[in-house]
């Protein structure tokens, strides 16, 4: 027998999980529990005739082969089930807090309900369903997401629901079922506990804390929680409410950011998940139970969000002594609508905006001083202002003047602004109303990341949070965890002092720090254990960037953490994650990097990007091969006119050089390097440098060849400029300012070409075998990057010659020196090269072998030019 079974006090998310699994496991019976929410038993006594449960009484009694838990992991116990490990299955929304054992499989899905998942598939297998299964499944679904409303929701919830409709299900059961008027048990439950309920404020959250006493029948009790969030909209609901003499029912509720409901239940024997739980506990009263549970939930609470987590920093100002006209140039360089004005103290004197300042401008006033024309009426905020009170404050604003707040201290220095692009930013960023994706991103932290590195992070984390400052990871290490990729190297922002944050870190850690003040940058080193590195982290202030002409280099200076992320590349490397406690794994996503990600799209910033830094060309197409992305219709023609005005040649030749050999450096280059010919930029590079099908050939038998005498990324670049002349690899070295050794690997290129096609023609048919000491001759000199290429691109006949020169020839010694020659009389010169050269060209041939052979080969050769010399003279 296959039996289906949830948890006790089944709510309708169970119970229409329950059914389901009957449709999706044929034969299975799904048990009905006799503990039911009174709700959901009145919904299961009107249509039990047209629902699928068996009474736990009525079962059989038959040997239980597997077992599916829906909406739940904890096994009940049950005598039928016996202590045997029975195959499982489970079924749910929420991961379970332990280790599966061998005998479980888990189905789990990220989604608002248990009952989502198993209509997802019901859509998937396309089974019919009647009006009230239908029915009985939107409510499960509706109860769970709090009618598509909890924080939990997703949009699969919504989409099951939306195709349940289809179905039949009758959507006004939502009201008879989920939305009722309470009984009068449980009226007078609610009027006991609004009697002691207690509003606390705990870690910048409203947390209800209520106790009540139930002596008769115990009505269901789980939607006075839900009619106590309605009237008083707490963060944290705890109920503890006691039940006869037996003990106390705790109910527990929470939004999202505040405390894991499940977590905290799970202390007392409880269950549930992040945002509904409960416990019962027996043989405690719920007075003494709600006051252990306070404690918990002061230990467990997280800090809510205030002005200073949220505000952007460091702040724009123009200074209080500043004319008109150069107020409006600091808006123009910083394309604001506002700014602060500030004394030389940093304190504020209120706000010019660019309205204001075009209306002076219209009337000729340039030079007029800027304090003439100040608003004074900015709306200031203590940095530890709630979020509420942030909303509150930008609501009252109403668009009537510049929709900005001033995060001042006591002295009303500026510290930083708050618009409602923050606010909303901090909702989608850390899911403020509430999903839970910036627990997910944390998760990937945790994967992706060494266990000691990632606790570093934290405590420098911990350590910005005091100073005032935000620490987040940013860049491609972002990307790459996203794409399940473990990051190469971590890329660290900090809003705020970089340098302060790293010698804090270092000074509690005993590490070393190098910083440049002018960059705002610190290296922070720190002792690992012997026999490992030193692990090194870079510190980055936040910065932005301004370019005074095509790619110039930029001048820098502090900015917040959106302006540092403007200035990257590509829309997918401008992703960050938050390292502070209070925002710890919160994503952001100013510019729509995740939705590339999802897309695998390759985007810039702005329509100048190209124009700014030509060598962003060259790593697009690294990127878009690499992840197999795409660059995006408007980039590619963004990347067309830019080569059209010529902007690599407007970059500096080193920087053009390093982008192209990070993509000789790639695992495979010939995708990037086809991109690059397909958008013309080889031929930017040089006018005969082209991507063809015999390069790509010649690029896979380098790697599969795998020479360990040559570096892949210089025989790569040898590979892809063997095809052009002489003359043109000379101007490439020239124009790019290679290295020597670059420069001369393609002169070596040259070399060697010119030499083989001499060789070859010496040998009267392709096939004859060339002497040694012709491949020896010929080949002498020549680096083995110029020789390993010219072996791939080079007929079969110089490929030989070539290994034969490498593996036998290059590397024979001579038995006679220079120091014998001398022994003989004769003194050092050309001479003694031609007579060692032909000594080893007889010896290569195998006309002299031993010592005794080189020596008289030597005398020989020595009388014969003697006597030559002789009969010359004479």
């Amino acid at each position: 027998m296959e039996l289906i079974l949830t948890h006790s006090n089944t709510d309708f998310d169970a119970l229409a999980s329950q059914m389901a699994a009957t449709r999706l496991y044929p034969g299975a019976l799904a048990a009905l529990n006799p503990q039911l929410n009174e709700n959901v038993r009145e919904f299961a006594a009107l249509y039990r005739e047209e629902l699928p449960f068996v009474r736990m009484s009525d079962l059989p009694r038959e040997p239980v082969t597997r077992l599916i838990l829906v909406d739940t992991s904890t096994v009940p116990r049950l005598p039928l089930l016996g202590d045997t490990p029975i195959p499982t299955i489970i079924i749910d929304h929420h991961r379970p807090e332990r280790n599966l054992a061998p005998n479980e499989e888990l189905i789990y899905a990220d989604t608002g309900a248990t009952t989502t998942i198993l209509v997802r598939r019901l859509m998937e297998h396309h089974l019919p369903l009647t009006s009230v299964e239908a029915t009985l499944l939107l409510l499960g679904i509706y109860e769970d997401t709090g009618n598509l409303t909890l924080p939990g929701t997703r949009a699969i919830d919504a989409a099951c629901a939306a195709w349940l409709l289809e179905r039949g299900a009758r959507i006004e059961a939502v009201g008879e079922f989920l939305r009722r008027p309470l009984s009068a048990g449980q009226e007078q439950v609610l009027h006991h506990l609004e009697q002691t309920m207690r509003l606390e404020e705990i870690s910048g959250w409203s947390v209800l804390f209520a106790w009540a006493r139930v002596d008769g029948p115990v009505p269901e009790l789980s939607s006075l929680a839900h009619r106590l969030r309605d009237l008083y909209a707490p963060a944290v609901i705890v109920l503890a409410i006691a039940t006869g003499d037996t003990g106390t029912q705790l109910i527990l509720r929470a939004s999202a950011d505040t405390l894991d409901a499940g977590a905290l239940a799970a202390r007392f024997g409880g269950g549930g998940h992040r945002y509904a739980a409960a416990a019962y506990v027996r043989g405690v009263d719920a007075v003494s139970l709600l006051k252990q549970v306070e404690a918990a939930v002061r230990e467990l609470m997280r800090p809510a969000l205030t002005a200073a987590d949220i505000m952007t920093r460091p702040v724009h100002t123009a200074p209080l002594d500043a004319t008109v006209a150069q107020a409006e140039e600091l808006l123009l360089r910083y394309g604001h609508g506002a700014l602060p004005v500030v004394n030389h103290d940093g304190v504020v004197q209120g706000l010019i905006s660019r309205r204001d300042l075009d209306r002076a401008l219209r009337h000729g006033l340039r030079d007029a001083p800027l304090a003439r024309y100040l608003w004074h009426g900015p709306t200031l905020l203590s940095p530890d202002a709630s979020l509420a009170t942030v909303r509150s404050a930008l609501a009252a604003d109403n668009g009537d003047r510049t929709g900005r707040l001033l995060v001042v201290d006591s002295q009303k220095r500026l510290l930083g602004i708050i618009t409602r692009s923050d606010l909303l930013r901090a909702w989608a960023a850390g899911q403020v109303a509430g999903t839970s994706d910036h627990d997910l991103v944390g998760e990937a932290l945790e994967r992706f990341l060494d266990r000691d590195l990632l606790a570093i992070l934290r405590r420098a984390g911990a350590i910005a949070q005091q100073r005032g400052a935000a620490l987040y990871i940013v860049g491609g290490a972002v990307r790459d965890m996203i794409l399940q990729r473990t990051p190469d190297d971590l890329d660290l922002v900090v809003e705020g002092d970089a340098i302060g944050l790293a010698e804090a870190l270092a000074a509690e850690l005993n590490g070393t720090v190098r910083s440049h003040a002018a960059f705002g940058t610190a290296t922070l080193t720190l002792a690992r254990e012997e026999g490992q590195a030193p692990l090194t982290l870079d510190f980055v202030m936040a910065r932005t960037e301004f370019y005074e002409r095509p790619s110039a280099l930029p001048d820098v200076e502090a900015a917040s953490l959106r302006h540092d992320l403007h200035r990257r590349d590509f829309t997918i490397n401008t992703l960050a994650i938050c390292l502070n406690p209070t925002r710890y794994g919160w994503l952001y996503d100013f510019y729509g990097g995740r939705r590339d990600i999802t897309r695998k799209l390759i985007r810039v910033l702005h329509n100048l990007s190209f124009i700014d830094d030509p060598t962003r060309i060259l790593r697009a197409a690294r990127l878009a091969a690499r992840l197999g992305f795409t660059i995006e219709p408007r980039t590619r023609a963004l990347i067309g006119d830019a080569l059209e005005q010529g902007v690599l040649g407007r970059a500096t030749p080193q920087r053009i050089m390093h982008e192209l050999r990070l993509i000789l450096a790639e695992e495979s280059p010939e995708p990037a390097l086809a991109l690059l010919d397909d958008l013309g930029v080889l031929r930017a590079l040089h006018p005969a440098l082209r991507w063809t099908d015999t390069i790509a050939e010649w690029f896979a038998v380098a790697r599969q060849a795998a020479f360990p005498d040559t570096a892949l990324p210089d025989l790569y670049l040898a590979l892809l400029l063997y095809p052009l002349t002489g003359d043109e690899r000379a101007t490439f070295a020239a124009t790019y300012r290679l290295p020597a050794s670059e420069t001369r690997l393609l002169a070596d290129i040259t070399l060697v070409r010119e030499r083989l096609e001499t060789l070859l023609a010496e040998a009267e048919h392709p096939e004859q075998r060339i002497a040694d000491s012709a491949i020896d001759r010929a080949l002498h000199g020549i680096g083995t990057a110029a020789l390993r290429a010219a072996q791939i691109a080079e007929p079969h006949t110089a490929a030989q010659a070539i290994q034969r020169y490498i593996d036998h020839l290059r590397g024979v010694r001579l038995a006679v020196d220079g120091k014998f020659l001398e022994s003989l009389g004769l003194r050092p010169g050309p001479r003694f090269g031609e007579l060692l050269a032909g000594l080893r060209a007889a010896y290569l041939d195998g006309i002299v072998t031993t010592r005794e052979d080189q020596e008289a080969w030597i005398r020989q050769a020595v009388a014969t030019q003697h006597t030559d010399d002789i009969r010359r003279g004479g």
